[in-house]
């Protein structure tokens, strides 16, 4: 992290700084970054280059949308400057080229202004038709901020199937209090999908919006036993988070213990699949 303009609005960034450290910096500053990946140890670099995505990407597209400079280190050794006016063929066919072209090593981004709250509404489907009607009527529905759905503004979209007439859009607007709800917290106890279907509406600090699929996973740490009530209370929750079970599926992918107890109880192989 370099450096945060607070009156320009921008962030000039290294390649492998993480979302976790650039957040951490941009929120003192009551700005975000326009596109906030889900998990923590994403970098800005690896997000420009491979592409990534997030809640308000219906309304701010996708990480390198928002980059208006980047320095980049090409094969030959030389470090450019690429932008929309110098080398531009370089800036416009850098997103996506996974290294092909060269390393982001210095990117300086679009920031947005906060609100200390998301208040969420989380929406039933009983149809995938239904839910995409919804997406489309909603990013259809004018230049920001003028989006929203049943009469209330949509700032975030967020959709998860659970079967196919069991889905949710998950609906966010800025709040500058948190009203007569109290914020949820789903670091601890209580597990931020399984919300989803459990209450309509809910409330969340800005940062634990943005991180709110990073402490399980999404829902893959269930696979490592930390949603297990037990579990749940004895790992430390500074280790609940994505990079750690990253590590712990790494150490799995190498040595196979669980997949040999699998073969000992007689269970087929699994399928890692998100």
């Amino acid at each position: 992290m370099l450096d945060v303009d607070p009156v320009a609005r921008t962030a000039d960034v290294q390649g492998m700084c993480t979302y976790e450290r650039l957040v951490d910096a941009t929120l003192a500053h009551g700005l975000m970054p326009l596109v906030v990946p889900q998990l923590k140890t994403i970098t800005l670099g690896g997000a420009v280059t491979g592409l990534g995505i997030e809640s308000t990407s219906f309304r701010n597209g996708l990480p390198h949308e928002s980059v208006t400079k980047l320095d980049v280190l090409t094969g030959d050794g030389r470090i450019v400057t690429a932008s929309a006016t110098e080398h531009a063929d370089l800036f416009a066919a850098f997103p996506n080229s996974y290294g092909s072209l060269g390393y982001a090593v210095r990117l300086r981004i679009e920031l947005e202004p906060v609100q200390p709250y998301v208040a969420l509404r989380h929406v039933r489907f009983d149809s995938l038709d239904g839910l995409a009607a919804a997406v489309e009527s909603i990013c259809m529905g004018g230049e920001q901020p003028g989006r929203e759905h049943d009469g209330e503004p949509v700032h975030f979209v967020d959709g998860v199937m659970f079967s196919p007439d069991e889905s949710y859009l998950t609906l966010g607007h800025w709040s500058a209090d948190a009203g007569p709800l109290r914020p949820s917290n789903y670091t601890g106890d209580q597990i931020y999908y399984r919300s989803i279907r459990d209450r309509s509406r809910d409330l969340l600090t800005v940062r634990d919006y943005l991180w709110r699929w990073d402490t399980d996973w999404f829902w893959c740490s269930a696979a490592l036993g930390a949603q297990h009530p037990v579990a749940r209370r004895l790992w430390p929750v500074r280790y609940r988070r994505s990079d750690v079970y990253h590590r712990l599926v790494a150490l799995e992918n190498r040595w196979g213990a669980m997949a040999r107890l699998d073969r000992l109880r007689g269970r087929p192989a699994r399928e890692r699949v998100v």
